[in-house]
């Protein structure tokens, strides 16, 4: 994995996560790219812990055990069961089962966009270059070999908080159920979490099949709860105690 001196990391104890200090902080949330992304809102998040890489299959392996649960149809292939690849197949209700017995939760959507972009504005985690392929994992054919990289394993994939794979890799469910943004956001909005309820829940960041437009930093995924995929993962947020 990339070295980033200035780090501030723990070990989460109930599943072995390498949870980076996010630390609060103030940024323009969104774009005007594209509808799903307008308008740009100035946000104001709160200091959390995130999981520098997504979960693996060895610590959802851990969790299934623990809770009965079964194995997904596309984690039980052999193209997406390495121990260090993401764990993927995984619906909402499951990555949230996961990250409250981890004793977490999903991120936020504003959480993980202020991971991935920070308060500059960037337009990738890494910045404003466009994307090449050794810098993240993208641009694969599904059923032709193209599979997730094991996690962290692309150095250049990194936030400006020292987190990895939030361009490329897996898709990442956030808590949030899907709404547009809000019309009139004048003030700064404080920790938001979305509607109270909904359809559709958030997922974040490109996958190992999207296209480089489709890894930048602000664009949203309105995706059924009940999805399981090949190209999803999630990652874990602690709060700060």
């Amino acid at each position: 994995m990339s070295n980033h001196p200035d780090l501030t990391t723990r070990t989460n104890e109930r599943d072995g996560t390498l949870l980076v200090l996010v630390p609060g902080g103030e940024f323009i949330m969104g774009s005007d790219a594209f509808h799903i992304e307008r308008p740009p809102h100035r946000v104001r998040v709160s200091a959390f812990w995130m999981g520098r890489t997504e979960v693996t299959n060895a610590q959802y392996r851990i969790f299934r055990e623990a809770t009965g649960r079964s194995l997904s149809e596309h984690a039980s292939k052999a193209l997406y069961n390495d121990d260090d690849q993401p764990a993927i197949g995984v619906s909402w209700e499951e990555a949230d089962a996961y990250c409250r017995w981890a004793g977490g939760r999903l991120p936020t959507e504003a959480e993980w966009e202020f991971a991935a972009r920070g308060e500059d504005g960037r337009i990738y985690p890494w910045g404003d270059e466009e994307p090449e392929v050794p810098r993240a994992v993208y641009g694969l054919i599904f059923g032709r070999g193209g599979k997730a990289a094991p996690v962290g394993t692309t150095a250049g994939d990194i936030s400006p908080y020292g987190i990895l794979d939030m361009a490329g890799n897996v898709l990442e469910w956030c808590s949030d159920w899907f709404a547009p943004y809000p019309a009139d956001a004048s003030d700064v909005l404080v920790d938001p979490t979305g509607p109270s309820q909904g359809t559709q829940r958030i997922m974040r960041g490109g996958c190992w099949t999207y296209q480089a437009p489709a890894l930048r930093a602000t664009q949203r995924w309105r995706t059924p709860p009940q999805l399981q995929t090949p190209h999803g993962g999630f990652r874990l947020v602690v709060a700060v105690t």
